[in-house]
């Protein structure tokens, strides 16, 4: 995928909102029974726009937010 990651970011923002509010839903109406659903999986949406958030700020030159953070630790001699 060769797409700008700030547009992509911004695309998959609307899909998650379209599917948080149930504008995404698919409906089956089967002899007359109406079933509505939408399948999806909001942590790896979620994955993807905090991805696209990353390398949307490499390329626009800033430093992208660390997500792990190294653990110190200190020692009191007795």
């Amino acid at each position: 995928m060769a797409t700008d990651p700030c547009d992509e970011a911004n695309e998959l923002r609307k899909i998650r909102r379209a599917l948080v509010t149930g504008k995404a839903a698919s409906e089956v109406d089967v002899e007359g029974d109406r079933i509505r659903y939408t399948k999806a999986d909001l942590p790896r949406l979620d994955s993807m726009i905090a991805e696209a958030d990353r390398q949307c700020a490499i390329q626009s030159g800033e430093r992208p937010k660390r997500r792990r953070f190294a653990m110190g630790a200190r020692f009191r001699p007795y």
